[in-house]
């Protein structure tokens, strides 16, 4: 008789199976099985274990391990990646395999950023003027050209609260009123939305509702805004004048919620002089 073909294992189960194997029951308060116990032995969590652990109903896990379980909710698939102990990376496959898109959930709820050390090189190394905030616009690493940014040279502690509750920020930022203050407004209640337990977005809201300039603004805003990648907007730098500011947004992979923005400053003279430049060049063709 031909030996039975043993049936590939679905990708989730793939991933998750051997994570089960390296926790033991006991470590997450379930009673050791008896030695003497038939059938296979375990050397970590079966699918009934997880599915006692995460309070669902039997076969819950099997299904998911087995990609049966269709569009799994998202604080179960949170569950399980802090249950299995997954890294970053894997807890986004579990998401990429189970429901087709990355996390909208962190794993874990952020707390800070990682390498701060390494992102701050990061800066220190970049020409332009770029900088890195959590969740809450508070600043964790920035360049001194970003700092140059500021009449003083000193770059403030929340951007967030600067561009929208400060003067200088209203100054600084040309159009506030029809164009950074909507826009990060709208970003605001976004990431409020998202994180509502965060006491500093809690903060921020409650002084800009309150704002009599910035108030009003906020609590008319219709239009959804996210991020500022690829945003270009006027400003007033304090050392070389009105010009444009090029935005360049993104997510450090390892911390949830933060942002590395990068700002490409043209002051409108070199712009000016370029488009002269370019104008000779082909009148002398």
């Amino acid at each position: 008789m031909a030996k039975k073909t043993k049936k590939p294992r679905h990708p989730i189960g793939e991933l998750l199976e051997p994570k089960r194997a390296l926790i033991r029951p006991e470590s997450v308060a379930l009673p050791r099985p008896p030695a003497g116990r038939p059938g296979p032995k375990a050397t970590g969590l079966t699918q009934n274990d997880m599915d006692i652990l995460l309070k669902r109903s039997r076969k819950t896990y099997n299904r998911l391990e087995c990609g049966k379980l269709r569009l799994p909710p998202d604080d179960y698939l949170v569950d399980v990646g802090r249950l299995l102990n997954l890294t970053a990376d894997e807890y986004t496959m579990l998401w990429l395999l189970a429901r087709g898109h990355r996390p909208t959930h962190p794993l874990h709820p952020p707390v800070g950023l990682v390498g701060p050390e390494l992102w701050q090189a990061a800066c220190d190394g970049q020409r332009h003027m770029m900088y890195v905030t959590d969740l809450a616009w508070t600043l964790l690493a920035h360049n001194s050209a970003f700092a140059d940014m500021f009449i003083h040279g000193i770059a403030p502690a929340n951007t967030a609260r600067w561009m929208l509750l400060t003067e200088e920020g209203r100054t600084t930022l040309m159009d506030w009123e029809t164009t950074w203050a909507p826009s990060l407004s709208a970003q605001l209640q976004a990431a409020l939305a998202e994180n509502p337990d965060s006491e500093v977005l809690q903060k921020i809201d409650a002084d800009t509702r309150a704002d009599p300039v910035a108030g009003p603004i906020y609590t008319s805003v219709t239009a959804p805004s996210i991020a500022p990648d690829g945003v270009v907007r006027r400003l007033r730098h304090p050392l070389y004048g009105p010009g444009a500011a090029k935005m360049v947004a993104a997510n450090p992979y390892a911390s949830p919620g933060a942002r590395m923005i990068i700002v490409i400053f043209e002051p409108e003279e070199a712009a000016e002089d370029r488009r002269q430049g370019i104008s000779a060049s082909s009148s002398s063709r």
